[in-house]
Formats: C-alpha cells, sequence, structure tokens
C-alpha cells in the first residue's frame, strides 16, 4: 500500500491555503526535532499562492526562516528573471518580503550554456548541502512540493523521455518536446531524481482542476494501469505523501 493521504478542500485558494498552512506547521515541528528545515519548490499556480500567503500574516511570522533551507525540485533553462522561470515566481510571490537569509536560497543555477552542465552543477551543490549521504544513497529532504501534469509528469520527469528513469544521480536533465512538442513553455529543465524524491522524509502534492481527476485516479489503483503515469512513482516515496486536491480533483 502507498504511504497516501488526502485532503480535499473547496476549490485551489483552499488548497494553497491549506498546503501553505500545512508546510509552516511541518516547518516548526523539524526545527524543534532537528533545528533545520529542508523544502524544494514546485512552480505552478496554486504553489504561487501558497507562496504568496506564507510571505504574509498570519503565516509569515510563525514560519521559522532562519533555520529553513530552501531548494527548487526544478526549473526551466532560462534565465532566473524569464517569465517562465520558477525562481522568478518564487521571488516575486516569496523571497523578496519573507525574512528568509539569502544565503539559505539554493536556486537552480541556469546561466549555464548547456543544461547538462546546470544540472551537474546543480548536483554538486546538493552534495555539497548534504555531505552526510552515503554513496549510493539519496539525501532525505524534509518536504518536496510537487504537482501532477496533464500528461501525468511530476517535477520535470516527463514522459517519453529518459528523465523519471534515472536512477544514480541526484539531478537531471529532461527535454519535454522531444517527446511531446506541445509541451509548453518548449524549453528544457533541470530537475530532481525520481529516487530523491522516494527519499524525502514528506512530499506534499498540490493538485487542483478537473482535468488532474483521470491521473489522479491511476497513481491511486491498487492495480497497474496499462498506461500507468509517471507521477505513480509516488506510490514508492518512503515518507508519507499528502495530496491537497480541491473538489474538482477529488
Amino acid at each position: 500500500m502507498a504511504n497516501f493521504n488526502t485532503r480535499t478542500v473547496a476549490d485551489s485558494n483552499a488548497v494553497a491555503k491549506a498546503a501553505a498552512e500545512a508546510i509552516v506547521a511541518l516547518a516548526k515541528e523539524c526545527v524543534a526535532k532537528k533545528g533545520s528545515f529542508s523544502l524544494a519548490l514546485s512552480g505552478g499556480s496554486t504553489p504561487k499562492t501558497a507562496y504568496a500567503l506564507m510571505a504574509s500574516e498570519p503565516l509569515v511570522s510563525q514560519m521559522p526562516w532562519k533555520q529553513t533551507q530552501l531548494y527548487f525540485g526544478d526549473e526551466r533553462h532560462v534565465r532566473p528573471d524569464h517569465p517562465d522561470s520558477n525562481y522568478r515566481m518564487a521571488h516575486e510571490s516569496m523571497l523578496k518580503t519573507a525574512p528568509l537569509p539569502a544565503e539559505n536560497v539554493f536556486p537552480i543555477a541556469t546561466d549555464d550554456a548547456d543544461v547538462v552542465d546546470a544540472a551537474k552543477r546543480f548536483e554538486k551543490l546538493l552534495h555539497g548541502n548534504f555531505p552526510n549521504v552515503k554513496p549510493g544513497e539519496f539525501p532525505s529532504i524534509d518536504l518536496m512540493l510537487l504537482g501532477i501534469g496533464p500528461d501525468g509528469h511530476t517535477a520535470s520527469l516527463f514522459p517519453g523521455t529518459p528523465a523519471p528513469k534515472e536512477m544514480s544521480n541526484w539531478v537531471t536533465w529532461c527535454d519535454p518536446n522531444s517527446a511531446n512538442p506541445a509541451i509548453k513553455p518548449p524549453v528544457k529543465r533541470v530537475t530532481m531524481t525520481t529516487p530523491v524524491i522516494w527519499s524525502a522524509a514528506n512530499v506534499f502534492v498540490l493538485a487542483t482542476g478537473a482535468e488532474k481527476k483521470p491521473m489522479l485516479a491511476k497513481i491511486f489503483s491498487e492495480s497497474e494501469p496499462a498506461d500507468a503515469p509517471v507521477s505513480r512513482l509516488l506510490r514508492k516515496c518512503k515518507g508519507q505523501v499528502t495530496f491537497f486536491l480541491d473538489q474538482a480533483a477529488s
């Protein structure tokens, strides 16, 4: 049985609020237990709303910002000031106002001309920040935020590409348009890998809208679907996976 939990609320705004409150609660719990909290962010409109809530009262004063290390689960290979950048979205919605020390923010550098080099650079950064991980094992990030795409992808692990099957590295790259030219924006991505997701202590999945319903059904199905989506990998997570859903997606 997958270690799944679901929280269903009215709409996308309620999903963002519930997720933001749960992130802050978990952060406080982790800091009380071990003195730190590591969080890997996701892109998307609902997470954006959640980040804005975290950066405003009543949550901003409850969040242990100084003990929080902030990562990005994936990133588009665009400049950090580009409209499609996950970093820009997080900065505009949360980082520019939240009292999070700049040295605690670890974006995926995308100024490398080559996306492969960008992935290697972020991998090196993660190894430096998680020095006690044994060879062949993966870091246990306290919380990874994820979404589910209409095609079943999560993070930037897109179907039809080699990225979801990368099992050795902590970080890889992906060209989703090589498998599906309709993917927007048509750019390459850098992403944390499947085993990093599996090793996270907690995973929050934010999914809203009726178009997510078919993919969620395949993820939750006890029997393996013939056309299993990439996001079914969540069934193998070691930690708790909590789905924050609106009524339309539930």
